[in-house]
């Protein structure tokens, strides 16, 4: 029995389906399937039932599971314990958002108190930092909305909003002067972000909220980089829904126009995220009270 046969099962309960599971791990399908293979000839039961239709664990699955959580928590606070304790290296994730508008400000003035310390930062998708904080790859990340995984503490450290952002073009000069509906500036062609980002997600909740089927824009580009969207806007290629905080230095250099979602509340919060029952160095133990507690 291996750790990473025991995390392979751990993924497909938690995110439902081998699929889904070989995307959250970067491995094939197959890959997962031969891991769960070996588990259960390992164990002599079967874990998951499955069909052609559908996989459903059994009833020693779900005995299985329980055992599993055990397991890889003990793993990782031996790994905490031992690979840690006397280094000051902190793993952090990041949103695209929070590592490029929010962090950089905070990890200097925390580096410039702690010259001891060594901070490795992660740019990826809320997902998937998310998934990596669950799974004890990253100390803690800040991301721009929350799971249901009852394992990981999620506490509010800033609050953005979204806006739409447009070109600063007359036309758009023109929509905002006569304070056009909003389903009239979104009739233009759009630039969305891509599956997993937190802004996406957002944005469609506060759409669904006014009423107005996101999957029902014109969305010309699914983009997975704030700097290639305002690019994008600003040659007139389309609009996107972004943080305000995303945009306020082009808002302020005229290059981009922005226009506020009324009708709904649009602030976004963003959280600092880490694992509720782990053994954190003392290192995570002060910047995750350092981020609680810093003035953007």
């Amino acid at each position: 029995m291996e750790l990473r046969q025991i995390q392979t099962f751990i993924t497909i309960v938690e995110w439902g389906s081998f699929s889904e599971a070989a995307k959250q791990l970067y491995l094939s399908q197959p890959t997962v399937s031969l891991h769960i293979k070996q588990l259960e000839a390992e164990l002599g039961i079967e874990l998951i039932s499955r069909t052609t239709k559908s996989h459903e664990l059994t009833a020693q699955g779900q005995e299985f599971y329980k055992y599993a959580q055990s397991i890889m928590k003990m793993a990782r606070n031996i790994e905490a314990t031992f690979t840690q304790k006397n280094n000051h290296q902190i793993t952090v994730g990041a949103s695209s958002i929070a590592a490029t508008y929010l962090l950089p400000d905070a990890l200097s003035t925390f580096l410039k108190d702690n010259e001891d310390k060594k901070i490795k930062l992660h740019q990826s998708d809320t997902i998937n930092i998310i998934n990596d904080i669950a799974l004890g790859s990253l100390n803690i990340g800040v991301v721009g909305s929350k799971s249901m995984n009852n394992n990981l503490s999620f506490d509010k450290i800033f609050t953005d909003k979204l806006v739409i952002a447009t070109p600063y073009t007359d036309e758009f000069l023109r929509l905002k002067e006569n304070k056009a509906p909003l389903k009239e500036i979104l009739a233009h062609p759009m630039i969305s972000r891509e599956d997993g980002s937190g802004t996406l997600k957002e944005a469609a909740m506060i759409l669904r909220e006014l009423e107005i089927d996101p999957l029902k824009l014109n969305i010309v580009f699914e983009i997975n980089n704030n700097d290639t969207i305002k690019q994008f806007i600003k040659l007139g290629i389309g609009i996107s829904i972004i943080s305000e905080l995303a945009v306020q230095s082009e808002v302020n250099h005229k290059e981009i126009l922005t226009f506020d979602i009324d009708g709904v509340d649009a602030s976004r919060d963003f959280y600092l995220v880490y694992r509720k029952n782990a053994h954190l160095p003392d290192s995570v133990k002060e910047f995750i009270y350092f981020l609680k507690n810093f003035k953007h």
